[in-house]
């Protein structure tokens, strides 16, 4: 298993998550990922987002945190919990079709459509990554995915290769069903208000989690 960037060392990757501008693109990315077939189907059964919207925005920060900016020992158990939490999920979805979280393509899905928020962000705020950063930013990309058991061979080769990837992948597997609509249209009317939004709670505990290392 290849270990990540540790944070002594500089990371383009863990740099631009650390970014406040990463929330702009995020709720794209959610609906992105949200809008597998598979995605959806774990969702519905297992998540607790929409009892629990804010914690769980601040499980995933914090499941981020130990991935990108925490030191080896730590992003080994978070990978190690992770593995575990996916053996669990598993299933038939409303149409019938099996599912599971440890499908490799759907993992590939849900990391790749983290890296291409990451460009989205840069694009969106009129500083579009030159080719070779992007190179530079995939690489470092695919050595995650690595660490994270993800097989080589269900990732687009290179960052060229990521946006047919995301072109065809929207075209021909992601859903427009109650999960997606739901994030669209019914969650920021039902959710409750985060703690700490009056006043009376913790507040940036979710952003200062997602900083990354010295």
């Amino acid at each position: 298993m290849t270990s990540l960037p540790s944070s002594d060392t500089r990371s383009p990757l863990r740099e631009s998550l650390g970014e406040w501008r990463i929330g702009l693109v995020a709720w794209r990315l959610l609906v992105l990922q949200t809008a597998h077939p598979v995605v959806a189907a774990g969702m519905a059964r297992y998540s607790t987002y929409r009892a629990h919207p804010w914690r769980r925005i601040e499980h995933t920060v914090d499941s981020g945190a130990r991935l990108f900016s925490a030191g080896p020992e730590e992003r080994r158990l978070e990978v190690a919990r992770l593995a575990r939490t996916h053996r669990r999920i598993h299933g038939t979805d409303d149409a019938g079709r099996p599912y599971t979280a440890e499908d490799p393509e759907v993992r590939a899905w849900v990391m790749v459509t983290l890296y291409e928020a990451i460009t989205a962000m840069h694009e969106l705020s009129g500083e579009r990554l030159e080719p070779a950063e992007l190179d530079v930013l995939y690489s470092e990309f695919r050595e995650v995915c690595q660490a994270l058991d993800i097989p080589g061979e269900v990732l687009p080769p290179t960052a060229a290769d990521v946006p047919a990837y995301m072109e065809r992948n929207i075209r021909d597997v992601l859903e427009y069903g109650d999960q997606v609509r739901y994030l669209l249209f019914g969650i920021l009317r039902e959710a409750p208000a985060p703690a700490g939004s009056d006043g009376s709670g913790p507040r940036g505990h979710c952003c200062a989690s997602w900083r990354p290392g010295p």
